[in-house]
């Protein structure tokens, strides 16, 4: 905790809870330096503009995001393997982080105005991670081959867009029945096999 009795750090804790809750254009800094319990002028001591406060956010949090998931697979063997550590690894993220997850998922998905240039590096840095464990696994034959991109983007989109709707998410038995199907989803297709016609 700083000196300044944690004023920046509770600036944070309000941005991030009012930006995941009602999003970032209808926010004022107002509204966050009433939450954080601190003066108007003081959020612009820390942040110039509640845009630097969003970048910090989604910069942080993204970035945390991704070492902690590639610190959990980067010890794996097999492509298959580490996708489906990812996949697990995500959804836990999201489960523990629920601010963050509706944070990035209303302001990274999609998003068109000040953080656009932000969101399109944070997703191109995840997604170049999860393309390179794509094309190997199509390298080594575990894969089918598949444009490695649209795959990439796929299994991120899946499982934000999930972790943000999934209100099963926010508890133990829940989380690990949305990975249970997210997994079959994902490695396994929805269609039942086909029966074979004509056979005795």
């Amino acid at each position: 905790m700083s000196g300044d009795g944690g004023k920046r750090e509770r600036i944070l804790a309000a941005a991030l809870d009012i930006f995941s809750t009602q999003g970032f254009s209808n926010t004022t800094v107002q509204e966050i330096a009433e939450r954080a319990r601190v003066g108007k002028g003081t959020f612009y001591t820390y942040f110039p503009s509640k845009e630097d406060a969003l970048t910090y956010l989604l910069d942080e949090g993204l970035t945390h995001m991704g070492q902690h998931i590639e610190s959990k697979v980067q010890t794996l063997k097999g492509s298959v393997v580490k996708l489906q550590a990812i996949v697990q690894e995500q959804l836990r993220y999201f489960h523990n982080h629920q601010p963050l997850c509706r944070l990035i998922t209303r302001e990274v998905w999609g998003h068109n105005d000040q953080s656009s240039s932000l969101a399109q590096r944070i997703r191109s840095s995840y997604i170049k991670m999860l393309q390179e464990v794509i094309d190997n696994g199509i390298k080594e034959g575990e894969l089918r081959t598949l444009d490695s991109e649209t795959v990439a983007t796929a299994l991120y989109g899946m499982i934000s867009i999930v972790a943000l709707y999934a209100k099963e998410l926010s508890s133990d038995q829940g989380l690990e029945y949305i990975e249970m199907t997210l997994q079959e989803l994902f490695f396994s297709g929805i269609t039942q096999p086909r029966t074979i016609m004509g056979e005795a």
